[in-house]
């Protein structure tokens, strides 16, 4: 099980322009990185849980579900 927790990269990249944690490039110095999604510089990175804590993605994900099972409950009872 220590295996694959070991392949797994420990470290997130996450762009404040697109919300998400997405891949990357280097930018050319030692700390920038390129946002491969939208191209910008403005990326965050850190371990899964400090990046989660600190831009709250859990409550983002929360957020998107609720909306999402709204929305299908509305379609439902648009249909009947």
């Amino acid at each position: 099980m220590e295996e694959q927790k070991s392949k797994k990269s420990p470290i997130i990249f996450y762009c404040k322009d697109c919300e998400e944690v997405v891949d990357t490039n280097r930018a050319g110095r030692k700390y920038v990185y390129k946002c491969k999604k939208c191209g910008t510089k403005n990326v965050a990175f850190g371990t899964e849980k400090s990046i989660g804590t600190f831009f709250r993605l859990e409550e983002k994900e929360k957020k998107a579900k609720s909306e999402e099972s709204k929305a299908k409950s509305e379609e439902s009872a648009k249909k009947k």
